[in-house]
């Protein structure tokens, strides 16, 4: 496993935190399909991978019924996603 790829897999456990009864469930069900059909999805090269996830989250941060919490996570994890996308250009 590359080390990219070791990145991404600790990135999509942080993104599993988004799985908390505080949370609303359209959120949830937002971060779990962001994670699992682009993030881990290894038929997709790694950028399109990447910018796609970072687009959904990016949709989820600007919904108005995020706790602020949640809402500072994923900024967070955008943050680490921006600096992977440097790293696979």
């Amino acid at each position: 496993m590359s080390d990219l790829e070791t990145k991404l897999g600790q990135i999509a456990s942080v993104i599993n935190q988004l799985d908390d009864p505080k949370v609303p469930r359209n959120i949830r069900k937002g971060a779990k399909d962001a994670c699992e059909l682009w993030l881990l999805n290894k038929s997709k090269q790694m950028d399109v991978r990447i910018a796609i996830t970072q687009a959904k989250l990016e949709e989820l941060y600007e919904d108005p019924n995020i706790p602020p919490e949640f809402g500072t996570l994923i900024l967070m994890i955008n943050t680490e996603l921006e600096k992977m996308i440097r790293e696979t250009l």
